[in-house]
């Protein structure tokens, strides 16, 4: 399954989980029916995501669920990542901020000066830009 039809799926999953977040039972169980239902019988772990989020329906405090992750706040992000990912690769563009490409080479950089005990001027704490000298 291409990547675009997988973030279907967790968009579409993401959809439920608020339905169900705001107890709205008959229309989640609607929309699983009509979105879903058929992803899910082509493959089995989108079956076993729609059977965990379907399981919230089950317990009076979903949140405290075993499911209940489903319904954090990190869910949303994890969603809302994903999403950004798919627009960027969409557009041909990196899903890695650049800056965090920078920082990774600014780590290797200076770990391989370091192995080559070479003297220069070390980031120490790249949060707060503290370089210190050789």
């Amino acid at each position: 399954m291409c990547s675009h039809n997988v973030f279907t799926v967790t968009f579409q999953q993401q959809h439920l989980i608020e339905l169900i977040r705001e107890k709205k039972i008959e229309e989640a169980l609607d929309f699983a029916q009509t979105h879903l239902a058929e992803r899910g019988e082509e493959n089995r772990e989108i079956l076993s995501e729609l059977e965990h989020t379907l399981a919230l329906l089950a317990f009076e405090n979903p949140e405290l669920s075993p499911f209940g992750e489903l319904l954090h706040p990190s869910q949303r992000q994890k969603v809302a990542s994903e999403l950004n990912a798919a627009i960027l690769e969409m557009e041909n563009r990196e899903s890695t901020p650049n800056l965090a490409n920078l920082l990774k080479l600014l780590m290797w950089s200076q770990k391989e000066l370091d192995d080559k005990k070479v003297k220069y001027h070390k980031m120490t704490d790249i949060a707060k830009g503290i370089i210190e000298s050789p």
